[in-house]
């Protein structure tokens, strides 16, 4: 025991002299030289050149996957766990993710060995939700109800086993290994020793016996017929392991494998055997620098020696490893790996701060490019709500302008129909006043009543205009007849016409050109249609425009400019607030026969 004590804390002062050979090595430009004999540090370097060259969010996330399976694979569960965590953290972003379901079950697979069983569960369960793959969503989902009964082994093999039979269905060989080895575990602790060893077996014939994960698989079953006083098929396996260890693995599963077959060997009493294979074991990991693995090769060694009161020999042990000292240092590179892997965990760490600061910085941006934007948006609808307010007190403007228009009555025609009147009662006409009276007020209430319409119906306006042509035919009974005609193809209820435009027209036909006809005359109203526009004619045979302005009064002048402006002005109106696009025309006949056309279309 006082050798092991003074050995232990020679190796400590060991330890520390290393560490500072190491860090040594590292202030050399032998960095990248060291850096490729360690894969986990090919994976971080590999994971902080994707950070700091900005590649895509897929890639950051299948680095950060790569260095979690790498530490789970020596056993550093707890950083697998937070490298796991930050490959999902990434992959989230990723929509169309194919890769975040294998992600979710790896993390819960760590999980299970730290034994966060409920966080395992939950992850298992979101894997499974993520899963396309029907055989894989029902795995998944399974295990998550595996975890929440790891006190019963008897329920979690009923898992195990749903499990083998899904995956017997698929091509997937590692879940198929991992799960019956997981079973036969399972087996181990529920007594059923032959039905693990027969799981074993199927997992070393899915794995093939030569490849690299056959190694754990025979070294289990050794190890288990060990344990079943099966030591000779023990041994003759674990040879195996050993061999195929010295072909296919590292250094350190060489040597660990060889110190498994030395106790076997000590089991059965073959101390020859046991101390030539276990002394090869400290030979190997010393010739190869492995100082961990040395240390604890020569400790197993030392522990025979004393046990066995050969103090000598373990003098000359330890006195062995002080002499392949400098040959353990030189040649142990895991001291260095693990300081360029610490090396390369501060970059990532640095890099990922980097990467939070300008996220939020950028995050700070687009909410300052936001609100500006807000702001610019909120004061553009504010101008468009003030031009749609001034373009709609504009419109409303116009209507007013509209109707106040159309409310102008002809002076004219309201004076000489009072003349009318009292002319009838100055001839003690009373049955024609009377007749006079009441067409001249129907008419006047039909044309308060649309007032304030733009357009009535065709129909309402042939109304009008019949009650006012009588009119002026009993005022003018001997000048003039009249004819109205309206295409067939006119729906006169449906058909609508612009409001108050036609009767000014007749009137300045009656008043100055069929009044002074020396004969009877003739004014024809015609409605017809032209493809989707709709023509009035209002056509007189009466002295026409030059020879009524040669005897027109100033009045008549005066209102005669009044009304054709009128008209004019509300078309203009008119066209303006709805779009339309209403055509005036006015022309004096040529020829032989005198009179004026008036053409309006819409």
């Amino acid at each position: 025991m006082m050798f092991k004590k003074v050995f232990l804390l020679f190796c400590g002062v060991i330890l520390s002299y290393t560490i500072s050979l190491s860090q040594s090595a590292l202030n050399m430009d032998t960095l990248s030289t060291i850096n490729n004999t360690n894969k986990l540090n090919i994976v971080s370097s590999k994971l902080i050149k994707s950070i700091s060259d900005n590649k895509n969010n897929e890639e950051i996330a299948d680095n950060y996957y790569s260095l979690a399976k790498e530490l789970y694979k020596i056993g550093d569960y707890i950083k697998a766990e937070l490298y796991m965590d930050k490959a999902i953290s990434v992959e989230k972003g990723n929509k169309r993710s194919k890769r975040l379901a294998v992600y979710y079950r790896e993390l819960a697979k760590i999980q299970e060995l730290l034994k966060k069983d409920e966080l395992s569960s939950k992850n298992y369960k979101k894997a499974g939700e993520l899963s396309k793959d029907k055989v894989e969503r029902q795995i998944n989902f399974n295990d998550a109800e595996r975890v929440k009964y790891k006190s019963s082994p008897e329920i979690e093999q009923g898992y195990r086993n749903k499990n083998v039979e899904l995956l017997n269905t698929t091509d997937n060989n590692s879940e198929k290994i991992e799960n019956l080895t997981q079973l036969a575990t399972t087996n181990q602790v529920l007594n059923q020793n032959d039905q693990a060893l027969e799981n074993y077996k199927q997992a070393l014939i899915v794995a093939n016996n030569t490849s690299e994960s056959s190694i754990e698989i025979k070294s289990n079953m050794a190890n288990l017929m060990a344990e079943t006083d099966m030591l000779d098929k023990a041994i003759d396996i674990q040879k195996e392991v050993v061999e195929q260890s010295q072909r296919n693995a590292d250094v350190e599963t060489q040597v660990q494998q060889m110190r498994n077959l030395s106790s076997f060997y000590f089991n059965t009493n073959s101390v020859v055997e046991g101390l030539s294979i276990l002394q090869d074991a400290y030979m190997l990991s010393v010739e190869y620098g492995n100082i961990k693995e040395a240390k604890t090769s020569l400790l197993s060694l030392a522990q025979y020696y004393e046990k066995n009161k050969e103090n000598t020999k373990v003098l000359n042990l330890y006195k062995d490893f002080v002499d392949h000292l400098e040959t353990l240092i030189s040649n142990d590179s895991s001291l260095i790996d693990k300081s360029i892997f610490l090396i390369n965990e501060g970059k990532i760490s640095l890099l990922e701060k980097e990467q939070t600061l300008k996220d939020e910085l950028i995050s700070r941006k687009n909410k300052y490019n936001y609100v500006l934007f807000g702001s610019v948006l909120l004061l553009l609808i504010l101008l468009l709500l003030i031009v749609k307010a001034w373009h709609s007190i504009k419109k409303r403007n116009k209507r007013i302008a509209l109707q106040s228009l159309r409310r102008e009555m002809n002076p004219h025609f309201i004076f000489n129909s009072l003349n009318s009147m009292n002319q009838f009662i100055a001839e003690n006409n009373e049955l024609e006043a009377n007749k006079y009276l009441t067409s001249y007020s129907m008419l006047m209430r039909n044309m308060m009543e649309n007032s304030n319409k733009d357009y009535i119906t065709l129909s309402i306006e042939i109304e009008n205009l019949t009650k006012y042509l009588e009119l002026e035919k009993l005022r003018f009974a001997d000048k003039f007849e009249y004819s109205i005609e309206i295409d067939k193809a006119i729906d006169k209820d449906s058909e609508m016409i612009p409001n108050m435009i036609l009767q000014p027209n007749i009137e300045n036909a009656i008043w100055h050109g069929l009044r002074y006809k020396q004969t009877k005359g003739m004014l024809g109203i015609k409605f017809f249609k032209e493809g989707d526009r709709m023509r009035v004619s209002i056509e007189d045979n009466g002295i026409g425009l030059e020879e009524s302005k040669k005897i027109k009064t100033k009045n008549q002048n005066l209102h005669k400019s009044r009304g054709q402006k009128n008209v004019h002005e509300r078309i203009r109106l008119l066209n303006n607030i709805y779009k339309a696009d209403i055509r005036f025309e006015i022309k004096e006949k040529t020829g032989s026969e005198s009179g004026v056309i008036v053409n309006i279309e819409w």
